[in-house]
């Protein structure tokens, strides 16, 4: 008799640690299936994000979007679609007052490029890793695959959000 009571005290249990298991593997789902829309209405809600996402793709929601490393010294990496590799951009030491849009005109398409300066390494090229700078340059040309108004409305932005390293407030 007590070894009966004993095995259904033991069925029990594993009826309630089953019940445990499934609820906290329902929290783990529905964990999973919230956290990505959050983190995309932040994204929405970051003028920063969005000036930096339409300038070096020419678009607001890219796939591969460029990634903020510093916000405070306005520091991105942007992949480069042509040698796989990283780009690391130091917008907050671009100098927009000698910066200049360059046109070219290919058939019927226009294309623009930015040319652009800086007292220090404005742009570094990176290895494979992200993690070693191969070489870094002060100055640059940046290709602007989107819309000219738009992205110059884009530089007026990033200007005014990265000036000298440090970000200022949109006050």
């Amino acid at each position: 008799m007590l070894r009966q009571r004993h095995d259904q005290t033991m069925v029990e249990r594993a009826a309630k640690n089953d019940r445990v298991r499934l609820c906290l593997a329902g929290g783990v789902v529905v964990f999973l299936w919230i956290v990505p829309p959050q983190i995309r209405a932040l994204a929405e809600d970051d003028p920063l994000q969005k000036a930096v996402n339409y300038l070096f793709t020419g678009r607001n929601d890219p796939q591969d979007a460029p990634e903020i490393l510093d916000r405070k010294s306005c520091v991105v990496v942007v992949p480069d679609p042509k040698s796989k590799q990283s780009i690391r951009y130091y917008l907050g030491r671009f100098r927009m007052d000698t910066a200049f849009i360059n046109k070219t005109y290919a058939g019927s398409d226009t294309i623009y490029s930015l040319d652009i300066k800086g007292a220090e390494v404005i742009v570094e090229y990176l290895d494979l890793g992200k993690s070693t700078v191969l070489h870094g340059h002060k100055s640059a040309q940046i290709s602007l695959p989107g819309d000219i108004d738009q992205t110059n409305k884009t530089l007026a932005l990033i200007s005014s959000l990265c000036t000298n390293g440090k970000t200022k407030g949109q006050f």
